[in-house]
């Protein structure tokens, strides 16, 4: 761009953002004009001084936008959206269809004029980029129909996302949070764990940002996680964003990591070191799953009559499965492999939750017919998707019109709608992480027990392999259609039966004789 050209979209901004803040500056040049014709001063020298403070506002904005935001433009904002909001409650109500006409009734020999009533705004509250607000049934009305007045409120105000819950368990009274501004906007890069931590696996694992503000964090202990998004969504943020919560576990073998990447291992393999086993060809994959399962039996056997949930430590760890695009692994790969991996996959789901054996599958196409155990997953993250039933599918019916994740943007990869348990919808967004950073993170944090899938040998040379480690999983050999045992020796033909009769009666006739 040309010295020219950034003088204009300069002047173009300066007087945008006067525009925006007219009133400010209005008043402040009232201020300096009054002050001016007080003291006799000259005119022209007050003015000036007058316009040097929005200028050097615009230049706070400019420069150092971050400190302008938080002392200036957003408690404006917030201020400005709650006056709005007061001032316009009754319009607000009826265009949402809240509002009730009240008839025209005779009151002491005079008539009445008709109104509307109109449920009450106990009270309004803005904090970051959210207003808040309490909103207590009118007479006759649900909570039912006050949340499906929602959306129409979140359109009405050009909310980018909204969600309502009752307010302190009541039945007449409804919380709806509408999102305003989008603090999503701006992708974040992950950051390296700086050590250690206190952290156990059962806990939080942050992985990014709510549009509500704060941090989102996923609990991977004791759930499996589906994580589904189109080509592009963004599903490597959140990936490694649960591999990073999990690095600084993995050196002390409290959280062991196993992956397994169909699409040659380019995901997983740039950051190998976590990972005790990285499979990328459909037996090695198998011998995984064979693996982890035989983990979970021997540690059913263990705790049964002693516990109930299996409690990570050094020694014994969290069992972490991570698999890179899951159709290709049971949908898309050669019947042999698909169906015994379907077969194990669904076991492992089934039963190694609170065995200390968690599956965290990426996947593109939700669909039931690629995705045959999707309800075995209990806690999933829609990323973009492609339509509205794909939404419907990831994230439950009735999230098409809470969590649109169909209608995310491709220009904003990682960002992702999800449900709490709770049922309330949230929108937020992964943190991405380059390349730079993933090997950093495994140098940093490497796997002390590594493993390499192997493919199955014949029964002489040994079924199975043993590793290292307290649960000893083992890699087994991957049973095929092909006989594995010795052949037999050849039989000698056996007599015909009808001549071994005949035979058999000739002897008797002559003994009888």
């Amino acid at each position: 761009m040309s010295s020219v050209g950034r003088l204009g979209w300069l002047c173009r901004w300066l007087w945008a953002w006067m525009i925006g803040h007219r009133r400010m500056v209005a008043a402040w040049l009232a201020v300096s004009v009054l002050l001016s014709w007080a003291r006799g001063g000259s005119l022209l020298a007050w003015a000036s001084t007058g316009l040097a403070v929005p200028l050097g506002l615009v230049g706070w904005a400019w420069w150092f936008p971050a400190g302008y935001e938080r002392v200036i433009a957003g408690p404006s904002r917030r201020r400005r959206w709650r006056r709005y909001m007061r001032r316009n409650w009754t319009g607000l109500a009826e265009a949402c269809g809240w509002a009730r006409v009240v008839r025209d009734r005779v009151v002491a020999g005079s008539r009445k004029p008709s109104g509307q009533s109109v449920p009450r705004l106990r009270s309004v509250r803005a904090k970051g980029s959210t207003v808040t607000l309490v909103v207590r049934a009118r007479a006759g009305q649900t909570l039912d129909q006050l949340e499906a007045g929602v959306p129409g409120l979140a359109a009405t105000l050009d909310a980018l996302s909204w969600r309502c819950t009752a307010y302190g368990g009541s039945t007449s009274t409804l919380r709806v949070e509408l999102v305003m501004h989008d603090a999503l906007r701006e992708a974040r890069d992950g950051t390296v764990p700086l050590g250690p931590t206190s952290a156990e696996p059962g806990h939080l694992l942050p992985l990014g940002r709510r549009d509500v503000g704060g941090v989102w964090a996923l609990t991977v202990a004791g759930r499996h996680t589906l994580v589904a998004g189109c080509s592009g969504a963004g599903k490597g943020s959140v990936l490694w964003g649960l591999v990073a919560g999990l690095a600084p576990l993995v050196p002390s073998d409290s959280a062991r990591l196993w992956g397994i990447d169909l699409k040659h291992g380019v995901e997983l393999r740039m950051g190998r070191a976590l990972f005790a086993t990285v499979a990328d060809s459909g037996p090695g994959a198998l011998a995984v799953l064979a693996a982890l399962l035989d983990v979970a039996e021997r540690r059913g056997e263990a705790m049964a009559g002693q516990v109930r949930a299996h409690t990570p430590r050094p020694g014994d760890p969290l069992h972490v499965l991570v698999i890179d695009e899951l159709a290709d692994l049971i949908a898309y790969a050669d019947r042999e492999t698909r169906m015994e991996a379907a077969r194990l996959l669904a076991r492992l789901l089934t039963k190694g939750r609170a065995l200390g054996v968690v599956v965290a599958a990426f996947v593109q196409d939700p669909r039931k017919d690629v995705v045959t155990m999707r309800n075995l997953f209990t806690q999933r993250v829609a990323l973009r998707l492609l339509s509205d039933q794909e939404t419907a599918m990831v994230l439950g019916d009735g999230a098409t019109r809470t969590a649109p994740a169909h209608r995310i943007s491709p220009t904003a990869p990682g960002t992702a709608w999800v449900v709490d348990d709770e049922g309330n919808t949230d929108r937020v967004r992964a943190d991405y992480w380059p390349d730079p950073v993933i090997r950093d993170l495994a140098a940093r944090y490497p796997c002390r027990v590594s493993r390499v899938p192997t493919t199955p040998d014949p029964p002489d040379q040994g079924d199975e392999h043993e590793t290292s480690g307290s649960d000893g999983p083992r890699l087994h050999a991957v049973p095929t259609d092909e006989p594995t045992c010795r052949p037999r020796r050849p039989r000698s033909p056996r007599a015909p039966r009808a001549r071994a009769s005949a035979d058999s009666m000739s002897a008797e006739g002559s003994g009888s004789r």
